[in-house]
């Protein structure tokens, strides 16, 4: 009814549009992607929605939308709210870009992480600057990417430090 595009009660809707990116990521996995007429209609949905969102509640439920498809082609819409969004937006952009396998974590990914944990263009939240090490240190680390998040632990509190600590110990292991 939503890709019909019919008015549906806002937890119906919102719903439907988050499963409409786990359908979508999962036909695209199983090599199904460019077959599939619906396929091309929910990405459609989640990207004309997503440029339309007037509430940033509208934006979430697009960005997890997103989150769920594993798009790769999306990345660059997931960066752009990772780093210029409020930290809401962040919050969710950076954990939909967790879930994207190795291989599509390329340099403008890791570029992107590196000026988010470092709070080059804005103060993130904690929560943020450590998902986003995290996917530094969890998609083959440069080695001045390990030294630069030791070096930062002195700077942080002693949980996030540990929790740090502990993330580059497994990732050397």
């Amino acid at each position: 009814d939503k890709l019909d595009g019919k008015q549906l009660a806002p937890e119906i809707w919102e719903t439907g549009i988050i499963a409409v990116g786990s359908l979508v990521g999962k036909l695209c996995q199983q090599k199904l992607c460019g077959l599939q007429q619906e396929v091309e209609r929910g990405v459609e949905t989640i990207l004309r929605g997503l440029r339309n969102a007037q509430e940033e509640s509208e934006v979430i439920i697009y960005l997890l939308a997103l989150g769920n498809a594993m798009l790769p082609e999306t990345i660059p819409i997931l960066l752009d709210h990772a780093e210029e969004g409020p930290a809401a937006l962040t919050t969710v952009a950076i954990s939909a870009l967790r879930q994207f396998p190795a291989q599509h974590i390329c340099s403008k990914v890791k570029q992107a992480m590196r000026r988010i944990f470092h709070e080059k263009r804005k103060n993130y939240e904690k929560t943020c600057r450590l998902a986003a090490a995290e996917i530094l240190l969890d998609n083959h680390p440069l080695p001045m990417d390990v030294i630069n998040i030791l070096l930062a632990t002195s700077e942080m509190e002693t949980e996030m430090a540990k929790f740090l600590l502990l993330k580059v110990q497994d990732s050397l292991q």
